[in-house]
């Protein structure tokens, strides 16, 4: 009896384990850091929050710093917009139908974040949440998405039944509707403009149709009609596209005007059924039309104009370029170039007018992590410990890439890099975090293997989680043994119950995180970090204006020689 009994009870727990797997829950218990011991590492609380996550569901998934705002993403396709400076929450979207999808990194440029969501991309305001479009990719993303202020960058799966194995397309932005500021100014009239922003209404009306417009050529474009107003409305009302038939005193052919002459040619058919057959007056048939696959233009028209919904702005694509490999990470932009990070241990940049290949350059190994960008210049991180700086707009197809340095840190660097104005830190499993001179690419400091997970970094510290949860702080810009490179750190906080580990790109403040919602920002305690501190450079990826551009060279004449370079200025 006892042994039943405990079989009976085994199986119940072992059907209640078996019941708990199936949804997975929040195990941490994480609350803010006491301020004592924040203390001890001269850093204290700027802010905390606690965010809606549902425990026994969702989880906090992915969070992103991008300039001063706060992205994170859920495992259910929430996306939570966040002050950085406050900690204020600004907006949230639930994408799709709140079940568990795969999470991409958002891409945002000055005005939108775009989000995906299965095979959708939903475009944001930054600033409220208002969606601008949302457009259907039709096969899902294979990575993050890319964006400049005139182009979208998606890499996608290929089409079912079609060739290759991955591909990019490119797609033309619409262009949003521009608030003018007019604190300080007159309201700008119908049809003016301030400081040559166009009038918001004269945009909207331009994306949306109004009374006496019809629908161009182009689904997502509506005109006015080209049609005066004191002229007869041609039949079929103002929208037909046969502007030469005005009202006719009879409806069945031959059409004729008062006055003018017969037009025979016009007929109309029956029925709208296919396919389309003329009768005589007997009866007979006299021709039939089974090529025709669509209703009389007129009548498209007639049924164009009873549509009085308003389609909203999607973006065009530009270009389509597949792959015969996969691409593992989100596309790299430039100034003039998309580039493709593939899995088979090389870069590919593409011209982002016309998908012109203009660098095939192979690497060392494969990268192992989102490359960072700095300017024009991309760190790159491969599987093998190395760390190569390239000039993303230098290279060809003959050369390859234009690497002007590349150092091994050792162990895998399948971290991004986090760069700021002299140095770029690398890191990775089994290679601890180092720091690397971006001038010469030599190795500074470097901490254990343990410490591999860089936080953030100010002017004088760097802020590093180990594999056992504790933050370390560690001095930004000296090693403690410097004959050995190695950096030991200066004081530590055990915080393991802070397991989703963010990595501040932009400024000096340090981001804790747990997957019950909780995220707490902290900074130094030093006066000169009272507001934050931009640490990394930005990336140039818009194309440069034309007076930004470098000068042509002036050529000699032939058979002279080039005049000598100017004496330097006293």
């Amino acid at each position: 009896m006892w042994s039943r009994s405990a079989a009976a009870v085994g199986l119940l727990l072992a059907l209640a384990a078996l019941g708990s797997a199936q949804y997975p829950t929040t195990y941490s218990r994480a609350v803010p850091p006491d301020a004592a011991a924040l203390a001890r590492l001269n850093l204290r609380t700027e802010w905390s929050l606690f965010l809606p996550i549902a425990g026994g569901r969702d989880t906090i998934q992915l969070i992103q710093t991008i300039d001063d705002q706060i992205f994170v993403q859920t495992r259910t396709g929430q996306l939570i917009a966040v002050d950085a400076k406050t900690g204020r929450v600004q907006w949230a979207a639930a994408l799709g139908n709140g079940g568990y999808t795969n999470i991409f990194p958002v891409a945002a440029n000055a005005r939108f974040v775009f989000a995906t969501n299965v095979t959708r991309v939903y475009a944001f305001y930054r600033d409220t949440g208002v969606v601008e479009f949302t457009l259907d990719l039709g096969t899902t993303p294979v990575a993050g998405l890319a964006v400049d202020a005139r182009g979208l960058y998606a890499p996608l799966a290929t089409q079912p039944g079609a060739a290759g194995a991955h591909r990019v397309i490119a797609y033309d932005l619409p262009t949003p509707v521009v608030i003018a500021d007019n604190t300080k100014k007159e309201a700008p009239k119908a049809g003016e403009s301030v400081i040559g922003v166009p009038n918001p209404v004269d945009q909207l009306t331009g994306r949306y149709p109004g009374p006496g417009a019809y629908r161009s050529p182009n689904p997502d474009q509506f005109e006015r009609a080209p049609v005066a107003l004191d002229r007869p409305q041609p039949a079929g009302g103002g929208g037909s596209r046969s502007p030469s038939l005005a009202t006719v005193p009879r409806v069945t052919p031959p059409y004729s005007l008062e006055g003018g002459p017969v037009s025979p040619s016009v007929q109309i058919v029956p029925s709208l059924r296919q396919p389309y057959r003329l009768h005589d007056d007997s009866g007979r048939n006299v021709q039939r039309t089974p090529s025709i696959g669509t209703i009389p233009p007129s009548v498209a028209a007639a049924l164009a104009l009873t549509d009085l919904r308003p389609r909203g702005v999607k973006p065009k694509e530009r270009w389509e370029y597949g792959l015969t490999t996969r691409i593992r990470f989100a596309p790299i932009v430039t100034p003039s170039r998309v580039w493709i990070v593939t899995e088979s241990k090389s870069l590919i940049a593409l011209s982002k007018a016309d998908r012109t290949v203009e660098v095939d350059g192979p690497v060392w190994d494969q990268v192992a992590a989102q490359p960072a960008m700095a300017g024009t210049t991309a760190y790159v991180p491969l599987s093998d410990g190395s760390l190569l700086a390239a000039d993303s707009q230098g290279g060809n197809r003959i050369s390859g890439l234009n690497v002007a340095w590349r150092t091994n840190v050792g162990g895998i660097l399948n971290h991004t890099p986090l760069v700021t104005k002299d140095a770029a830190f690398a890191s990775g499993d089994h290679s601890g975090v180092a720091r690397v001179d971006l001038k010469t690419g030599t190795v500074v400091w470097r901490t254990d293997r343990q410490a591999d997970r860089l936080l953030a970094v100010n002017e004088d510290f760097a802020y590093v989680r180990d594999r056992m949860g504790k933050l370390l702080v560690f001095d930004v810009k000296r090693a403690t043994d410097p004959q050995t490179g190695r950096a030991a750190p200066l004081t530590g906080l055990d915080l393991p119950e802070f397991n989703i580990a963010v990595t501040n790109t932009v400024s000096d403040r340090v981001f804790l995180a747990a997957d019950n919602g909780l995220i707490v920002c902290l900074r130094d305690a030093s006066r000169k970090y009272e507001d934050p501190v931009r640490m990394s450079p930005r990336a140039q990826v818009d194309p440069l204006p034309r007076e930004a551009l470098p000068a042509p060279m002036a050529m000699p004449p032939e058979g002279m020689p080039p005049a000598p370079p100017a004496p330097p200025k006293n």
